[in-house]
């Protein structure tokens, strides 16, 4: 079985405080966009859950994969019990905010619903993929555009501009989400809330990411000129470290040695 992960980007993120439970309220509207990781996937009876991945061995570290973390849940929540054998060509960057392990693990864990005959219905699977990590309900709800609030467990179906091209970039300098979140507690900041896309294409004003307040890198810096000034729709990503230029036109701008940059094309599907 071969299963394909796409990546996010959040058009637009504001951050309330921290909670109680850790937790922190969020706003956003996330896109699904067309960079993808590819996923080769065996299962297998097995009297115990068993998951075997290869493939994630450059990012994943000593920690688990948010791919067997989905399995483990699965299997707790259904009582089927199973083997997989996993193979992933990761094309999706790690520590960006485009949630590509978020994505593998949507995938696996839909997979898994869907070859056990669907024992959780649609709102059951979004609302316990949130255990797995707090970007997986998007993914798991099949939206290419979806308004998330909440911890990240409330996902409503919205508009946002699908065929649309973006280009990414990925600063070497990556982000660590804990440490980002921590640096913006410490900053004040007003209550917000953000408006749909069906009125108008995004911009830095009406759409901001809060995170923004606390990266290390900064959009004028990484972008060439070109780009700086052709009118896109410029954002950083999730708690970053990737930021992206989204266009309105179909045509994008030309600029002299993009492998300089780093840029990635892409678009919202």
């Amino acid at each position: 079985m071969v299963l394909e992960a796409n990546a996010k980007i959040n058009i637009g993120l504001l951050v309330g405080k921290k909670r109680d439970d850790g937790f922190h309220d969020i706003e956003t509207i996330m896109a699904r966009i067309s960079l993808k990781d590819r996923i080769e996937l065996e299962i297998k009876p097995s009297p115990s859950v068993a998951v075997y991945i290869k493939g994630n061995e450059g990012y994943i570290g000593t920690g688990m994969d948010l791919m067997e973390k989905a399995a483990i849940v699965f299997s707790n929540l259904t009582g089927f019990s199973f083997s997989l054998d996993i193979s992933i060509d990761k094309k999706i960057p790690s520590e960006a905010g485009l949630g590509g392990g978020s994505s593998d693990a949507a995938a696996v864990f839909s997979f898994l619903n869907e070859y056990f005959g669907e024992p959780l219905k649609k709102e059951e699977l979004i609302a316990s993929s949130f255990a797995i990590g707090s970007d997986v309900p998007f993914f798991v709800s099949g939206y290419s555009g979806a308004f998330v609030s909440g911890k990240g467990d409330a996902v409503e179906e919205a508009y946002v501009p699908n065929g649309k091209k973006l280009l990414l970039l990925v600063p070497r300098e990556r982000t660590k989400t804990g440490e980002a979140y921590s640096k913006l507690d410490a900053i004040e900041r007003k209550k917000r809330s953000l408006p749909s896309l069906l009125a108008s294409f995004p911009s830095r004003s009406t759409h901001p990411n809060d995170f923004e307040l606390v990266s290390h890198n900064f959009y004028s810096s990484l972008f060439p000129p070109e780009i700086l000034s052709s009118g896109a729709y410029i954002s950083m990503t999730g708690s970053g470290s990737a930021w992206y230029a989204l266009f309105s036109e179909d045509t994008l701008p030309k600029f002299d040695n993009p492998e300089k940059y780093g840029i990635v094309s892409a678009y919202i599907i």
